[in-house]
């Protein structure tokens, strides 16, 4: 259960960070709803947190043997 609320937490933060980062940057001058650039930054944040717990994995096992 530990690993699961460490990758809801990660994929939280680094939604919320990509989010702001891209509506100040981005988003905001090609006026985006609002609901789209919270899906968005949601989708981002998961795909990221998956391949960062994919590579942890790896890493993991190479250590091991």
């Amino acid at each position: 259960m530990q690993g699961v609320m460490k990758f809801v937490k990660g994929w939280l933060v680094f939604s919320l960070l990509w989010g702001v980062f891209m509506w100040f940057v981005s988003w905001k001058a090609q006026d985006k709803p609002f609901a789209m650039v919270i899906v968005m930054s949601l989708y981002a944040g998961l795909i990221y947190q998956a391949l960062m717990t994919m590579v942890a994995r790896y890493k993991a096992r190479r250590a091991q043997t």
